[in-house]
């Protein structure tokens, strides 16, 4: 009977050590599968960040398309305004004379309005070298600086956008100096 009381107690040692290896293998087993879950929960994250601005440019993207088929379709006779800005030019030269001419001058100007063209107001204005090409000076004292004394040639917007800068002549009056 004592043998089977030291093989029992030979179980029971070796039953407690196995459930020590046991419980430090399944310890071991969670912390890696916490790790594992951590690094999914990273990769997940940096996923997410991923497909939130791809989708963040996509919408950039489809608003840029828009913006420029918008800006393709308001623009897209520009090419042709500009072309007949000569002959609207010779038209202004010649209505001047003529009272025929005249008529004419103000139906293709009526066409070229409804189209988006507006003429640049110069003279009086004070110079702005984003709508104005000086090409020279006057002094004229009854003017202040930089403003726009005569217009050479007319400037015109299209749609907003400049499409040919006024041809002018900018007022640099003299300046009074003191007595030495």
């Amino acid at each position: 009977m004592i043998l089977w009381v030291e093989q029992m107690d030979d179980d029971t040692a070796v039953s407690a050590q196995d459930e020590e290896e046991d419980e430090s293998s399944l310890t071991a087993r969670i912390d890696e599968l916490e790790g594992k879950l951590v690094e999914m929960q990273i990769l997940s994250e940096e996923r997410l960040d991923q497909l939130m601005r791809c989708r963040a440019d996509l919408d950039n993207l489809m608003k840029r398309s828009v913006r420029e088929k918008e800006d393709t379709v308001k623009y897209a006779s520009e090419k042709l305004v500009q072309k007949l800005l000569p002959v609207l030019d010779s038209l202004e030269q010649a209505a001047k004379h003529d009272e025929g001419q005249k008529v004419l001058h103000m139906q293709l100007l009526g066409v070229l309005f409804t189209e988006g063209l507006v003429p640049i107001e110069a003279v009086g204005k004070k110079f702005d070298p984003y709508r104005h090409e000086a090409l020279f000076q006057v002094k004229k004292d009854d003017l202040e600086e930089d403003i726009v004394a005569e217009e050479i040639q007319k400037g015109y917007l299209f749609n907003s956008r400049v499409i040919r800068f006024s041809k002018v002549a900018v007022n640099k009056p003299l300046k009074a100096e003191g007595c030495k």
